[in-house]
């Protein structure tokens, strides 16, 4: 299996925009029917879980190469809403 996971070179910043916000929006999606068919305290572990590993570049390591990136990243994940308790 081919790894898949980089953006194509040459996608243009408007493309690359479009994803990650699409990409936002589904952690929030996939959080919110979590906490549906679930319960908050998973949705809410999901979350952390997720901003932990991001953090200590469980996820993608590459992320840790470039400070702007990186705080970016995980800005995009802090913004994600935590489920009322």
């Amino acid at each position: 299996m081919t790894d898949d996971s980089e953006v194509p070179s040459g996608a243009d910043l408007e493309v690359i925009k479009i994803a990650v916000n699409s990409l936002y929006l589904s952690l929030g999606f996939l959080l919110k029917y979590i906490e549906e068919t679930s319960d908050k305290d998973v949705a809410i572990a999901a979350r952390n879980a997720l901003l932990e590993n991001l953090k200590n570049g469980n996820i993608d390591f590459a992320i840790m190469e470039d400070r702007k990136t990186y705080d970016f990243v995980v800005s995009v994940v802090e913004r994600l809403e935590i489920p009322e308790t």
